[in-house]
C-alpha cells in the first residue's frame, strides 16, 4: 500500500501543478506580454507548484491516505468504505489551506484508479519517484531553450 501511495504522490504532483498554473495563467493572461512570456511563466509556475507541492505529497499527503484508507476499512462498513476514506482525505487535505482541495481529490482519483490496476513493488515505487524529478529537468530546461531562442531573436533585431 505505502508503495502506491508514494507513485499516487509522484502522478499528482506534476498534475496538480499543471492544474493550478493553468488556473494562475489564464487570469492573468490580458495584462502579460507575448506568448512566449505567458508560456515561460506558466512553465516556470509548474517548476515552483511541483517543487513545492511534492515533498508536501510525498509526507504529508501520503501518510494521511495511509490513514484515511486505514480508518475507512477499520470502522467502516463494507458500503460505505469509499465515502468514509474520501470524506477523511478531503478533511486532511483542508488542514493545509482550501488550495490544498484540488491535490486531495486528484490523489484521492489517482489513487482509487490505481488501487486494483497493479501490484505494486518497490522498485517501481522508487522508478516513479523520477517522475516529477524528470519534470522539473524537462521543464527547467524548456524555459531555459525559450529564454535562448528569444535572446537570439531580439539580439539580432529578427522581431
Amino acid at each position: 500500500m505505502w508503495n502506491r501511495k508514494i507513485i499516487v504522490a509522484s502522478i499528482t504532483s506534476p498534475i496538480y501543478a499543471i492544474l493550478l498554473a493553468c488556473g494562475v495563467t489564464m487570469t492573468g493572461v490580458r495584462e502579460n506580454g507575448g506568448m512566449s512570456d505567458v508560456l515561460s511563466g506558466f512553465l516556470l509556475m509548474t517548476v515552483a507548484y511541483v517543487a513545492v507541492s511534492f515533498p508536501i505529497m510525498l509526507t504529508y499527503g501520503v501518510v494521511t491516505s495511509w490513514c484515511s484508507d486505514w480508518l475507512a476499512n477499520r470502522f467502516g462498513s463494507k458500503r460505505s468504505r469509499w465515502f468514509t476514506s474520501f470524506a477523511l482525505h478531503i478533511l486532511f487535505g483542508l488542514v493545509l489551506s482550501w488550495l490544498s482541495l484540488l491535490a486531495t481529490i486528484l490523489f484521492f482519483l489517482i489513487d482509487r484508479r490505481l488501487i486494483n490496476r497493479m501490484d505494486v513493488m518497490k522498485r517501481a515505487a522508487v522508478k516513479s519517484l523520477l517522475i516529477p524529478i524528470g519534470y522539473l529537468l524537462i521543464v527547467t530546461g524548456s524555459v531555459y531553450i525559450i529564454d535562448v531562442i528569444q535572446d537570439f531573436f531580439v539580439r539580432f533585431n529578427l522581431f
